[in-house]
This record gives C-alpha cells, structure tokens and sequence, in this order.
C-alpha cells in the first residue's frame, strides 16, 4: 500500500498477478509466483527519498542486501546464504541473480535464446565465471527435466561457464552446504576461512529463520 501510494498506483493492485506454480507432470503446487512488485532501481529511488526519515538507515541497508530478482524459494535461501552483507551468510560477493546473456551454439545445432543464471558469480583474474543454478524438484525432477538440464550444462561449458548444480539437501544441511561452500570459494578464487563462534551462531540463527516451514506460522 505505501508503495502504491508513493508513486500513484503505478504497479496496480499489489495483491494481483499471482499464478501457481505447476509440477513436471503438470499438477498444481503449493508453490506460486508473480511478476516483480519494484525493480531494484525503483528500490533504490523510493530509498533515497526517505532519506531523514524515521527507519529510512534500516530499510537503505536492508535495500542493499538484495542481489537481485528470484524465481524460486530455493535461490532466496541459496543467495541469503552466500551474501555478504547477510548476518550469518559466507560472505561471497560478486554476485547477482538471474544474470541474463544471450546463450548461442552454432556447432550440432544453431541456438539464440536469452538464458538466465540462478546465481551468476563475476570471478576475478580471467577465470571461468561460476554458475550456481538450484535445482528445485518441483521443476528439475524428471527424465526430460535432467536430459535438458545437463545439455544446457554442456553448452554453457563450452562457453567457458563453470557450472554448479545445487539442491535443497545441499543447502538444508549444514554439514553438506561446508562442502558447497568450500567449492564455492575455490570456483570463484577466495580462501576459505571457518567461522568463529560467533559468526556459527548467527549462521544458525539465519538457517532457523530462512528454512521454516512457512506453512505452520501462525498456528
């Protein structure tokens, strides 16, 4: 409603645009979606005109956490903890979400499609750009699901990506994410360093939060 009445209506109905999210099979989920209420440059505007405001720090470092627009719960949790302005998170910047560039494959077959990266990491000294996408099961739990998923890994490789598949039973867990993100951290050239008591202790309370089952709040 603020937003709505801040720039006169100009996303509509913020509580309109929601469509269900659907199975490989075709079946309904408990899983929805809808287009983007702000971009983040509309962010970052509606943030600079609060300046002097009561709460106006909060919500400009809040603004700052974001890397980017998501398409699925699996890359919210995935990216909040990589990021490096999240308490508890690895600290891995450099990245953004649904990095877009043109995908092209000129050698069996003639590809031009627009491909989007889950998490797309900017890797320094002339390496190979790191990949991260999550496989949800909801979309990426099928035979014709795998057999797509590893040609566009295939192709993007021989782009020169590296490409980094990634569950939620990898991120779930905290001892399997310790091998994730010390992959993590080789791929896009950082040393790893383990946390101290206190960062393990902002890490779990960020893993308590961010892995609820969002379906029993309020019960």
């Amino acid at each position: 409603s603020a937003l709505e009445q801040a720039y006169g209506g100009r996303w509509g109905d913020a509580r309109s645009g929601w469509e269900n999210v659907k199975d490989v099979s075709g079946n309904p989920t408990d899983l929805w979606k809808r287009p983007p209420l702000i971009e983040l440059s509309d962010l970052t505007e509606f943030a600079n005109k609060i300046q002097g405001l009561r709460g106006a720090k909060s919500f400009t470092r809040a603004a700052k956490c974001i890397t980017g627009v998501v398409a699925s719960p699996l890359e919210v949790q995935a990216s909040m903890l990589s990021d490096a302005k999240m308490q508890g998170g690895e600290g891995f910047s450099g990245f953004v979400n649904n990095g877009e560039f043109r995908f092209r494959q000129r050698k069996a077959h003639l590809w031009e499609i627009d491909v989007h990266a889950d998490l797309l990491f900017d890797v320094p000294n002339g390496a190979s750009p790191l990949i991260v996408e999550c496989q949800g099961k909801v979309v990426h739990d099928d035979y014709d699901s795998a057999i797509s998923d590893s040609d566009r890994t295939t192709a993007l490789q021989q782009m020169g990506f590296t490409v980094m598949p990634l569950t939620y039973r990898q991120i779930s867990d905290r001892a399997n994410f310790d091998t994730v993100r010390r992959m993590v951290a080789r791929q896009i050239g950082v040393a790893y360093r383990s946390k101290n008591s206190k960062e393990i202790r902002c890490e779990i309370d960020l893993r308590r939060n961010i892995f609820i089952d969002w379906t029993t709040l309020g019960r």
